[in-house]
C-alpha cells in the first residue's frame, strides 16, 4: 500500500473512531440529585455519580407528577403544617403556656375560663405525685377472618384481575419487581365487613386488597380513591376506615403478603369507573359489576 493510501486509510479509520465517539453518550444521576447526559466519563459534572441508562432513570422529582386538585385538597387538609391547621396548634401552644389544661381548651375553656393557678401547687418540699400507671391492652382487629376464609378472599381477589384489573406492580431502580398490589370489590365482604364493624349498610362501601412481596419491602396502606372530583383517602390509624386482614404496616418480608381492607363513603361506587391511587401510582377500572336491571312483571 502506497503512502498516500496508508495515510486516507488511517485517516477514515479516525473519522470513524470520532464519528463513534460522537454517538456514545453516557447518562445517569449525580448525588444532588440532578440528571446528565455526556459524551465522555471525563464530561460528568460530578463525583460519585450513578449511571443508568436513559430508559431506567427514575422520575427528577416524584411528587410533581400530576395529580387531581382535590387530591392536594386533601394532602393539605391532612398537614400538620399547613396554615388552616396550625391556627389550632398556635391556640394549644398558647394554652399550654398559659397553664390551662387540654381538655378544659376542648371543652371550650379560654384564657378566661382556667388558669395557672387553677390547680394547686405542690407543698414546699413535697413529693411528686407517683404516675398513673396506664395498662391499655392492644386493640384487638375490627374485623377477622378464618384461615380458610381469607384464602377464599385472596383467591377472589386474584380472580377478579380478569374482569376489573387493579393491579400495581411495583419495580426498585434496577428494574426488578419487588410487590404486587391488587385491588378488588367484593359484596359479600363488604356486608360481613360493615357488620362487624357497626356500619350502616347504605353508608360506605369496602374494598379489599392484598399486597405480595417479590422482594423485601416495606408496605404502607396509602391508598387514596377519586371519583367525579371527590376524593377520599383513608385514615390509616383508624380501624373504621382500613384494617389489616393479615400481617400489618411495615417490613414485608419476601413471598409473604398482607391483605386488608378499606372503608369508603357510599358516595364512591364501585360499579362505576374508580381511580385507586397507591402513594404516586395510580389505576382506574370499574371494580364492581352493574347492577342487573329490575325484571319486568
Amino acid at each position: 500500500m502506497t503512502p498516500r493510501l496508508l495515510a486516507l486509510s488511517l485517516g477514515a479509520l479516525a473519522g470513524l473512531a470520532t464519528a463513534a465517539r460522537a454517538d456514545t453518550s453516557l447518562s445517569g444521576v449525580c448525588p444532588d440529585g440532578s440528571f446528565f447526559v455526556v459524551q465522555s466519563r471525563e464530561a460528568v459534572p460530578c463525583a460519585n455519580p450513578h449511571f443508568a441508562a436513559p430508559d431506567q432513570l427514575p422520575p427528577v422529582r416524584p411528587y410533581l407528577l400530576p395529580k387531581p386538585y382535590t387530591w392536594y385538597v386533601d394532602q393539605e387538609a391532612r398537614n400538620q403544617n399547613s396554615a388552616y391547621n396550625l391556627v389550632e396548634t398556635a391556640q394549644k401552644i398558647r394554652d399550654a403556656r398559659a397553664g390551662i389544661p387540654e381538655s378544659a381548651s376542648a371543652s371550650g375553656g379560654g384564657p378566661g375560663h382556667a388558669t395557672a393557678a387553677s390547680a394547686p401547687a405542690p407543698a414546699l418540699g413535697a413529693a411528686p405525685p407517683a404516675p398513673v400507671q396506664s395498662h391499655v391492652p392492644a386493640r384487638a382487629p375490627a374485623v377477622t377472618l378464618a384461615d380458610d376464609e381469607l384464602r377464599d378472599l385472596v383467591r377472589l381477589i386474584a380472580l377478579r384481575q380478569e374482569a376489573a384489573p387493579a393491579t400495581f406492580d411495583l419495580e426498585d431502580a434496577h428494574g426488578k419487581h419487588t410487590l404486587k398490589i391488587e385491588v378488588a370489590y367484593s359484596a359479600a365482604f363488604e356486608g360481613y365487613a360493615l357488620q362487624s364493624l357497626a356500619r350502616d349498610p347504605s353508608s360506605s362501601h369496602v374494598l379489599v386488597w392484598s399486597a405480595q412481596a417479590i422482594r423485601d419491602t416495606d408496605f404502607h396502606p396509602n391508598f387514596f380513591v377519586v371519583q367525579n372530583g371527590r376524593t377520599f383517602r383513608p385514615d390509616p390509624q383508624g380501624a373504621g376506615e382500613i384494617g389489616f386482614l393479615l400481617g400489618e404496616i411495615g417490613a414485608l418480608p419476601s413471598g409473604e403478603m398482607a391483605v386488608g381492607y378499606l372503608v369508603m363513603p357510599a358516595s364512591f361506587d364501585p360499579g362505576k369507573s374508580l381511580e385507586v391511587f397507591w402513594n404516586d401510582r395510580s389505576v382506574e377500572t370499574v371494580l364492581a359489576a352493574p347492577a342487573a336491571p329490575p325484571a319486568p312483571h
